[in-house]
């Protein structure tokens, strides 16, 4: 018994083609966030919110990665 191809001649299935992403952001992106983060952290402390004190801790990690991401495009 003869297996069959299902794909007919000629037709090139979406499978074929390879999508290269790199899956890197911007440093921009980074430092953007992290300038949000400060500024909620600033609002937030005024306001005497635990949540300040997480803001507080992502900002300097956001200016990390964009110093990091900014530094490999150069």
């Amino acid at each position: 018994m003869a297996v069959q191809s299902l794909k007919p001649d000629g037709v090139r299935l979406r499978t074929d083609l390879i999508l290269k992403r790199t899956g890197k952001l911007p440093w921009y992106v980074y430092f953007i966030g992290a300038a949000i983060y400060t500024g909620l952290a600033g609002s937030l402390f005024s306001e005497s919110s635990p949540l300040a004190w997480v803001c507080l801790i992502c900002a300097p990690v956001g200016f990390f990665y964009a110093w990091g991401a900014w530094k490999q495009e150069k």
